[in-house]
């Protein structure tokens, strides 16, 4: 049965030179989580994360996941 929940996907979420892969369900999502991991991995650079423009992250689906 669908309860009517969208296919979560893996998203490449890119920001400068480096880059994440987080699964989730929209672009929007994948920002977010993607400041938040970023800045967990490079804590001195948290400002910067954070202050970076959502057009600046670029974002690039992976694959889909159809067993959410």
């Amino acid at each position: 049965m669908s309860s009517g929940r969208r296919l979560t996907k893996k998203y490449r979420v890119k920001l400068g030179l480096v880059e994440v892969v987080v699964k989730c369900r929209s672009k929007d999502e994948a920002i977010r989580l993607a400041r938040t991991k970023l800045s967990d991995d490079m804590p001195r650079l948290y400002d910067v994360i954070h202050a970076a423009e959502d057009q600046e992250f670029q974002i690039d689906v992976i694959e889909a996941d159809s067993s959410s």
